[in-house]
């Protein structure tokens, strides 16, 4: 049996998307919040995709993110030789136990994380709807010059979820808590786990006569990515923690060699972070007894608050609309918020400070500010302007940081939930 203890709460099922290509262009997506879960779009596959949210107790904070640059990372060609019928590549174990697959991933550049897709097949035969498999990522380690899986990056996304009819196939979209996970550039591992008794089969993409793998100068077969497998648990005298090579690359068995598994990657491209490039000056000791009254207490409506994207309408959230603009920042940067409390009552929130890139919002009272935002120049750096929020209140709220030529940067605080610190380096691309 699944140990109870889990380190991940129940997915939630959001739909079922339409029949939608996975190579159709991500054009559509631009400006998506990938710290937004409910923002990121999903993709079909030719049985339909069901969108899994993983929920993970421990979810990457603090990553900077990108909306201008994606890239699928996918080495099957869609069609997975182990789902036929007469197939018995990647088939169960009848004795069961827990096996591990892994696949390697070459990232060409810094990103994170937009989703992760996974594909399992119902056989026919199969009488229980229920699966549950581990996701992990790996660092590419090198023995003897062969790639393996390494040391674990220490998350596990764990997910239950079940395939309705027998005899379908079907790919999951996992998003929620893995978006935004960090990958740097080179080489990484995803490794899928699961129980064999449940019969379920991950997708196999296998060389065939059609579709054969180009061979090196000893004949023998050069795939574009590597597939280890490994049995569970690991005994501890077995090298290179039990994985070993299945693809089979002798090219006298053709048809035998494993292409791919059924596991694709939806990355944003991403930068390393830079030091702040105009750190905070130390607070002035001796302040001027007669301060800068600040930001205009009463600002006028701002006649072009940009393309606002509607807020979620889950319970806890608000409707709210933010009428004004109390700070703007350099580069004619503006930021509005407005707020509704647990009684219903909808305002804007107000400045009781601010910069040319930094200011402070409340809500009540002047002198118990809620919001601290930040917007930096990081021209210089990375061609974007940099933003920080950092919320102190579980007030349902929304936020719009808008610079008048891009998409609108939105944060949308949820009624009981005490905003997180959200960093953004690639915010507004900076005006050629």
């Amino acid at each position: 049996m699944r140990k109870t203890n889990r380190r991940i709460v129940r997915h939630l099922i959001c739909r079922t998307l339409p029949l939608i290509c996975v190579s159709a262009p991500l054009a559509a997506q631009q400006g998506i919040d990938l710290l937004d879960a409910e923002q990121v779009l999903g993709v079909g596959e030719s049985t339909g995709t069901v969108t899994v949210r993983a929920v993970l107790d421990d979810a990457p904070i603090g990553i900077g993110q990108s909306s201008h640059s994606r890239k699928t990372i996918r080495y099957d060609d869609g069609v997975f030789e182990n789902f036929a019928a007469a197939t018995p590549l990647l088939e169960p174990v009848a004795s069961g136990g827990r096996k591990e697959w892994a696949q390697r991933f070459v990232v060409a550049a810094d990103s994170v994380v937009v989703s992760v897709d996974v594909c399992f097949l119902r056989p026919v035969t199969d009488l229980s709807r229920s699966l549950d498999f581990d996701l992990r990522f790996y660092a590419d380690v090198v023995a003897n010059r062969v790639n393996y899986p390494g040391r674990g990056t220490g998350l596990l996304y764990t997910i239950e979820e079940d395939i309705r009819r027998a005899g379908d196939d079907i790919c999951f979209r996992l998003r929620g808590a893995l978006v935004g996970k960090a990958l740097g550039r080179g080489a990484h591992w995803v490794g899928i786990e699961w129980n064999t008794t449940t019969t379920k089969r991950l997708g196999g993409d296998h060389y065939t006569d059609e579709d054969e793998a180009d061979t090196d100068r000893n004949g023998l077969a050069v795939y574009d990515t590597e597939v280890r497998m490994r049995s569970l648990p690991v005994g501890a005298a077995l090298a290179n923690d039990g994985w070993t090579d299945p693809s089979g690359r002798d090219r006298a068995e053709p048809g035998e060699g494993l292409k791919a598994i059924g596991v694709r990657l939806l990355l944003a491209t991403t930068h390393e972070p830079e030091p702040d490039p105009d750190p905070d000056p130390d607070p002035d000791p001796d302040p001027d007894p007669d301060p800068d009254p600040g930001p205009d207490p009463d600002p006028e409506p701002d006649p072009d608050p940009g393309v606002i994207t509607p807020p979620p309408t889950g319970e806890g959230y608000t409707a709210c609309r933010p009428t004004v603009a109390p700070l703007t920042f350099e580069g004619d940067i503006k930021v509005s918020l407005c707020y509704q409390t647990a009684k219903g009552e909808m305002d804007d929130a107000k400045a009781v400070y601010g910069s040319d890139n930094s200011g402070l919002l409340y809500f009540f009272q002047r002198n118990n500010a809620e919001v601290f935002v930040k917007v930096l120049n990081g021209c210089s750096i990375n061609q974007h302007r940099w933003v920080y929020v950092a919320p102190l209140t579980d007030v349902a709220f929304n936020m719009y940081i808008n610079d008048g030529r891009n998409p609108t940067w939105a944060y949308h605080n949820k009624l009981g939930d005490l905003g997180e610190v959200r960093a953004n380096l690639m915010a507004f691309p900076c005006a050629e």
